[in-house]
């Protein structure tokens, strides 16, 4: 049956669960005008249905309307879970590089369908992740034909042509390129910074009336990047990345390298001025004022001999290699770096230790195991929480490597600890059943990933507590990680637990994140005269 002769299809009934806010009444009268916009709004300011309201009002005088949301694949479940609410009358298609499907709410109707066609009569959104816009999503399929067998049987086999290549069907990729959107949404937004990158490239080749960023960052490493977001936006008033970054940024040379260590001062007013022109902004405790703000606890420990002589081993290279003059952003400092924080988490045992006289750099690969003192403070939390019929604290544990949270479900095997792992060989229906379905029960203590997987889109509210084995670099990737459980849904004060081990990277990287914070404010947050007046 195909997508014109389908009969509708029978929609969940809108629970009440999205209602609109105040807030997003005021918002949306805003947004409305503009014909392309975006919202800075912190994780938990309801950022979802408030461009899910936007594109029914913009798009109400358009006949059927097309609407494409670019978005992470965990993000995608956040859709599928408010869509058949918000905008019931609304067909959705997710898609991937390898098949597209109707979902009608959370379930995906059993038969593959074609994308939706300009006869299709009835509102879609299509929903997305970045990776369909590289080349993972633009390998085509081999056109196949049936083939009747001897013993009566049929086999599909691929058509060759002339030259003895296989023929292929059109990609996905394609049809989401030359499709004519009447809007297109960058949920993460901040997942473009990169001007450079396939899907930043094809994303803004796309054929769209209108355009909606949304992000509660705004950069990932520095506040130039927000110019690939506003590029996007509006190409035309925002053409030069070179321009924009030398107006609005501080620079130093580091050895012919140039690199941003601010914003300027005379221009940090304009360019708070021009990110609130083109969208808006809230903070969470802002739109809902009683949910407390989250208590941070830090737990030192120290580092076992075997850390200590590797950590200081490489720490010797470091000071060496700073010597001779290596700046900082060095393929060679990077991974020592790196290597640094993974010894700070648990006892590395090393794989491979070389010199690549290609990339002339010293190659150190490492294999994290027992015993780690951080793993032990984990270990102390999960024992001084409560665990009955009567009360289940649950705690969500973030680290940036998959090793120690490998080492740690070894433990909580061992000593019957339940726990669901988010894993980035999980597909997008078995992230959403995870943190959608499973979670919330209360039949799991803990939630495991890393903050590649598990720092965007899903929503872990029913634990009040997250321990952070390791930060990034990036803060963008620590708060949106706190937005997990730091959002609407949290009944109780949310615990942040930091474990650090002392006198290492751990506090150079924490610096380095309270930089990158004072830069963010003085872009997304208020003016000194509004902050001290409250």
């Amino acid at each position: 049956m195909s997508a014109v002769e389908r009969k509708p299809l029978l929609k969940k009934r809108p629970s009440g669960k999205f209602r609109m806010h105040e807030f997003q009444r005021e918002d949306l009268s805003r947004l409305v005008e503009q014909d392309n916009s975006a919202n800075w709004s912190e994780m938990g300011a309801m950022k979802t249905s408030t461009v899910e309201w936007l594109w029914e009002m913009k798009l109400k005088h358009i006949p059927n309307p097309r609407v494409l949301v670019i978005t992470t694949k965990s993000g995608k479940g956040t859709y599928l879970e408010s869509l058949p609410e918000v905008l019931p009358g609304w067909d959705v298609f997710t898609v991937s590089a390898q098949r597209t499907m109707l979902v009608v709410g959370s379930r995906p109707v059993p038969v593959d369908v074609a994308l939706p066609d300009p006869l299709y009569m009835r509102p879609v959104v299509v929903v997305a992740h970045y990776h369909c816009f590289t080349n993972r999503g633009c390998i085509p399929q081999q056109k196949q034909q049936v083939v009747e067998l001897p013993d009566g049987s049929s086999h599909k086999v691929p058509i060759l042509k002339e030259d003895g290549t296989f023929e292929m069907t059109e990609p996905k990729f394609n049809f989401l390129m030359k499709q004519h959107w009447d809007m297109v949404v960058c949920d993460e937004a901040h997942r473009m910074k990169n001007p450079d990158t396939q899907w930043t490239s094809n994303i803004k080749k796309l054929n769209a009336q209108y355009k909606h960023a949304m992000t509660g960052t705004g950069f990932i490493n520095n506040p130039a990047e927000v110019w690939s977001i506003l590029n996007w936006l509006y190409p035309k008033t925002y053409g030069s990345y070179w321009k924009f970054r030398e107006k609005y940024c501080e620079e130093e040379n580091w050895g012919g390298y140039r690199k941003i260590t601010g914003i300027k001062k005379r221009h940090a007013d304009e360019f708070r001025e021009l990110v609130r022109v083109v969208g808006v902004r809230r903070t969470m405790s802002e739109c809902f004022p009683g949910i407390a703000e989250p208590i941070e606890t830090v737990i030192p420990v120290d580092l076992n001999p075997t850390q200590k002589r590797m950590y200081e081993e490489i720490r010797e290279d470091l000071h060496t290699l700073d010597m001779q003059g290596e700046p900082l952003h060095s393929p060679n400092v990077l991974s020592m770096l790196n290597r640094l924080r993974q010894i700070c988490v648990a006892t590395p045992e090393v794989k491979e230790d070389y010199y690549d006289f290609k990339q002339d750099r010293r190659i150190i690969k490492v294999k994290l195991k027992e015993p780690s003192s951080k793993l032990d403070a984990v270990m102390e939390v999960i024992e001084g929480l409560e665990w009955d019929d009567e009360n289940r604290q649950q705690v969500v544990i973030f680290s940036n490597f998959k090793d120690p949270l490998e080492l740690l479900k070894a433990r909580f095997v061992k000593s019957g600890i339940t726990f669901i792992h988010l894993s980035a060989d999980d597909n997008e229906k078995v992230r959403y059943e995870k943190w959608h379905e499973k979670w919330p029960k209360k039949e799991h203590q803990v939630f495991l990933c890393t903050l590649a997987v598990g720092s965007e889109s899903i929503n872990l509210s029913s634990a009040q507590r997250a321990i952070f084995l390791d930060q990034s670099w990036s803060p963008k990737d620590n708060s949106q990680a706190i937005g997990r459980i730091y959002r609407p849904g949290q009944t109780g004060v949310a615990q942040l637990i930091y474990i650090r081990a002392t006198g290492t990277v751990d506090f150079r990287v924490l610096d380095s994140n309270q930089e990158k914070m004072g830069w963010f404010r003085s872009i997304f947050g208020k003016p000194e005269e509004e902050s001290d007046d409250e």
